[in-house]
């Protein structure tokens, strides 16, 4: 918004997003897209043959019928990315009830 002041002069306030955290979100998607186009553009595939072990066994325990492809890196990574956030989120949640079950259990175990 302009403000006109006493001064005569013009003042333009800053651009405010009602969610700062969404146009931060917006950029790493960006920065993200972009990395997985550039890698898919590399002659050398590294980030494939990484991921692909780990695909295959998960996918033999989890969904036996499915079909497990050598992936190009920058598809492999956008695999990766949700992979690793999802394994992560597991090992952090069953991590805080383990914690909570104990806090919860100390009054009840261990005082001899």
């Amino acid at each position: 918004m302009k403000h006109l002041h006493d001064n005569h002069y013009v003042y333009i306030e800053p651009f405010r997003p009602p969610f700062p955290f969404l146009v931060v979100l917006g950029v790493v998607v960006v920065v993200i897209g972009l990395t997985a186009d550039w890698l898919n553009g590399l002659p050398v595939q590294f980030v494939g043959p990484v991921l692909y072990p780990i695909e295959r066994l998960l996918n033999a325990a989890f969904f036996p019928d499915a079909q497990t492809a050598l992936r190009p890196n920058g598809s492999a990574l956008l695999v990766l990315l949700p992979t690793v956030a999802l394994f992560a989120a597991i090992y952090f949640g069953a991590r805080a009830v383990i914690r909570t079950a104990m806090r919860v259990l100390r009054p009840f175990i261990g005082r001899r």
